[in-house]
């Protein structure tokens, strides 16, 4: 009787009080993360999230997640992903909202690091880039820096530092084009002026 109270008791600890992996670090605005049951909680920054674990912006809200020591997931306002797989095969899986994502170094080999949308999804191995999946379920990435491959409906596209594409919902990605997406953008994922380092991946081409 007593060992079945003390498991009950630690199955409704939430996500905060266990060891993570990956940290909700800093948020503004309501933020709110759970598991796989309907409980969600209020986010204050510090968080540990385990796989499985999503996340919820609301209006006016930024959330910015940590990946160990991999790199960092930010998200902007009425965004929610949910954070799946594995360490050796991690897959943030956005069904709304808008991204940043850099990862500050190359996968291992037999690794994967893959976005995906209701529209496409992306494989990446060591970069910097944009994001965004609007109500019209059709996606939409930019590269800051290297590569990310985007695939949807059998066809796969590159994108470059540099370059944007979009996948309209049930259809195959657009070819990759340039784009003039300041970094300044970047700064509407900033919580108290951090980026999580982030600024630092960029790489975009220089203009003639």
């Amino acid at each position: 009787m007593i060992k079945n109270l003390l498991l009950a008791a630690l199955l409704s600890v939430p996500a905060a009080a266990q060891e993570g992996d990956a940290t909700l670090a800093m948020v503004a605005g309501h933020v709110t993360f759970g598991g796989g049951s309907a409980t969600r909680y209020k986010a204050k920054g510090g968080e540990p999230l385990l796989y499985g674990d999503s996340v919820r912006t609301g209006p006016g809200a930024v959330a910015q997640v940590l990946l160990k020591d991999r790199g960092a997931v930010l998200i902007h306002e009425n965004t929610f992903f949910v954070l799946s797989g594995s360490p050796r095969r991690t897959l943030l899986d956005f069904a709304r909202g808008e991204f940043l994502i850099g990862l500050k170094k190359k996968l291992d080999k037999g690794m994967s690091f893959k976005v995906r949308t209701p529209a496409a999804v992306a494989a990446v191995r060591g970069t910097l880039f944009w994001g965004k999946t609007d109500k019209d379920k059709t996606t939409t990435y930019a590269g800051f820096g290297h590569r990310i491959e985007v695939t949807a409906k059998g066809k796969t596209v590159a994108v470059e530092a540099g370059q944007t594409l979009t996948v309209p919902f049930g259809q195959p990605p657009s070819d990759a084009s340039s784009h003039d997406i300041p970094l300044s953008y970047m700064e509407r994922f900033h919580v108290n002026g951090s980026l999580q380092g982030l600024e630092a991946l960029a790489d975009l081409p220089k203009k003639e």
